[in-house]
């Protein structure tokens, strides 16, 4: 694509030619590179001798264009590992292009893959066919046949990968690699088409009952097995066998009584039903319709895929027209919104995706009315989980999500614990429940069911109470032993003259204990301001830090917080300090000054109180008091 790939192109490829495709619908004439700064670089076709621009019939240029060499690819190397060759041709049926049908063929068995609608499949001919994500097939087909196969490729760096999926009635496709399938006497199998066999075949339970079957007359039997029918084809909203099962009902004589009256309900409601469907099915075809003349490329492939999922048979020739026009216009799509549609598609069924994760999020917290800690994975999920869903949610799917975000929104709250037969014996302000009945759920759809635990109101007043009463118990002790105990010797207050003799005038014996404070800090200071200047930038953080305990290679923790960052801009000088004593080149007359310095520097920071000496003792006044210094507390050695 770029121009210094093609360049390397050219030197591996400079003895290949290149040609065009005849079974990719090209004309096979011989291809050059065309090298360009300004845009994609490409193969071309040589020049006409003429000069004219070359005419090629070639009109798809997508990676999807050679789907069908894929699928060829794949299939062969797939029936080799177990031992079988086979033959493909591709098919070009009513003039379809070529591409369309690839028909797989070996000693035991045949596939008919069709990648896109330009053939209708055949159900009933011995060949099995597996179709594209695009090919259409009705219901009634997936409830007679059990299953469809699918198959679909998918871009993996410069190649395609094919994977085969099952299509089953009420059932997602379940796609699989081409290796985990297998062919069976049945045809194509995956691991999903043996789940629905064997769920298909197995022997249903037979109930056993005491007495003698009662023999119902055959009219009867036949008005039963049409009603059950008829239950089923509504169902599955299978409008042809609704059709059919009306017309098999109106035929249908020698029913009296009461059955007769339920058949005749029955086949009113069908016909009420059929019209309501035929309106739908209606605005389905007008939807279409207009979604073609507004180019809305993402609508209209959403509306193909629902007119071929409920309207694939019996259309009439306007639908049909509505149809061809549709499926031409999303045919004719370029690459470039092709990718924007399947991205919008990806999105969608991300959106439906994460619907599915909100309801089934909102049925496991329906048992709570209040946000607790224990809560909060599921809260984070349901919230998360809404974003992305968007308006696929139900209004009271949305009401009942944007509760949980306000209580969300105030945080999760702690469930008290009290034991259950302390706070049964009171009535709860919150739910109204009364002594000796269980909390209830106030919020929700199942308000008015039991809670789990009771609730957080009803449990503090217990907690309150008990608080209460150990404030009461406290004072009660308390002036017991005001009463009881022995009354202490009162301590003479120093005068007042004494506190207020010369209060600005520092005593002799802290004089030089201020000094050498002083000259500690002055010391550590000048230590801290040189240390990050004798270990180099590279060694700072060589070691790990004994203050913070940061790793080698990690900043330093900002433990006591020299600005606003977590970290610090420079390391502590307890790495610093170690890194220098660790260093070979240091000398040993250099560890013992670095050790020195940080003994230094840890006397700095926690200044331990001196040890009281007899003659530091403060000086005393003629009155026997000792003079206070500024800013002392009586009693206090520092």
């Amino acid at each position: 694509m770029e121009a210094i790939e093609l360049d390397a192109f050219r030197r591996v490829h400079e003895d290949d030619t290149f040609w065009c495709g005849n079974l990719l619908g090209g004309c096979g004439g011989q291809l050059t590179t065309k090298l360009y700064t300004d845009r994609a670089c490409h193969f071309a076709h040589h020049p006409d001798p003429d000069g004219l621009p070359h005419v090629c019939g070639r009109r798809s240029r997508g990676v999807d264009s050679a789907d069908h060499l894929y699928v060829r690819s794949a299939a062969a190397a797939w029936l080799v590992g177990r031992g079988e060759q086979a033959t493909f041709e591709y098919t070009r049926t009513e003039g379809a292009p070529i591409g369309s049908v690839v028909d797989v063929r070996w000693r035991h068995g045949a596939l008919r893959v069709h990648l896109d609608q330009a053939v209708t499949p055949v159900w009933d001919d011995g060949v099995e066919p597996v179709l594209g994500t695009m090919v259409p097939v009705d219901r009634d087909t997936l409830v007679r046949r059990w299953y469809v196969h699918r198959i679909r490729l998918n871009s993996v760096g410069t190649v395609r990968r094919v994977q085969i999926g099952t299509e089953a009635f009420a059932r997602p496709i379940e796609w699989f690699a081409l290796d985990e399938c297998e062919m069976t006497e049945r045809g194509l199998s995956t691991p999903a088409v043996e789940e629905i066999v064997q769920g298909r075949t197995a022997p249903r339970p037979s109930l056993w009952s005491p007495g003698k079957a009662r023999k119902v007359p055959e009219p009867e039997a036949r008005a039963q097995a049409l009603l059950r029918r008829l239950v089923y084809a509504r169902r599955i909203e299978s409008v042809p066998v609704v059709k059919q099962v009306c017309g098999d009902v109106e035929d249908l004589t020698g029913v009296d009584g009461e059955l007769q009256e339920q058949l005749e309900a029955a086949v009113r409601h069908a016909r009420i039903w059929l019209v309501e469907q035929g309106e739908a099915r209606r605005k389905l075809f007008d939807n279409l319709n207009r979604a073609v003349e507004e180019q809305k490329p993402g609508r209209v492939r959403r509306l193909l895929m629902r007119v071929n999922a409920t309207a694939a048979e019996d259309r009439t020739d306007a639908e049909s027209a509505v149809y061809e026009r549709a499926s031409t216009y999303f045919e004719s799509l370029d690459d470039h919104s092709r990718d924007a549609v399947e991205a919008e598609a990806d999105t969608e069924k991300e959106a439906q995706r994460a619907a599915a994760r909100v309801r089934s999020a909102l049925h496991r917290l329906r048992g709570h009315d209040a946000y607790t800690f224990d809560l909060r994975p599921q809260v984070e999920e349901l919230l998360q989980s809404a974003a992305s869903a968007g308006e696929l949610l139900t209004r009271g799917e949305a009401r009942r999500v944007e509760v949980w975000k306000k209580r969300a929104a105030l945080g999760p709250q702690e469930q008290l614990r009290v034991a259950r037969r302390y706070w049964i014996l009171r009535s709860c302000p919150r739910c109204n429940a009364q002594q000796g009945k269980d909390c209830v759920l106030v919020e929700g759809p199942s308000s008015g069911k039991p809670r789990k635990d009771g609730h957080n109101e009803r449990l503090q007043l217990e907690l309150d109470e008990r608080k209460a009463a150990r404030k009461v118990t406290r004072r009660q002790k308390k002036a017991r032993q005001e009463v009881e105990g022995p009354a202490e010797p009162m301590r003479p207050a120093p005068k007042a003259r004494e506190r207020e003799a010369n209060p600005t005038r520092p005593s002799q014996q802290q004089r030089p204990k201020d000094d050498r404070e002083g000259q500690a800090k002055e010391a550590g200071k000048k230590t801290a301001a040189r240390l990050h200047h004798q270990v180099p930038r590279g060694d700072w953080y060589r070691v790990i830090c004994p203050r913070c305990h940061a790793g080698p290679g990690k900043l330093c923790d900002n433990d006591d917080r020299l600005g606003p960052s977590e970290k610090r801009q420079l390391p502590h000088d307890e790495r610093l300090l170690r890194v220098l004593q660790s260093d070979d080149r240091i000398g040993p007359g250099e560890q013992h000054k670095g050790a020195r310095d940080e003994r230094q520097q840890q006397a700095v920071d926690v200044v331990p109180p001196p040890p009281a000496r007899a003659e530091a003792r403060p000086p005393v006044t003629a009155g026997g008091g000792q003079l206070q210094e500024p800013g002392r507390t009586p009693g206090w050695p520092y």
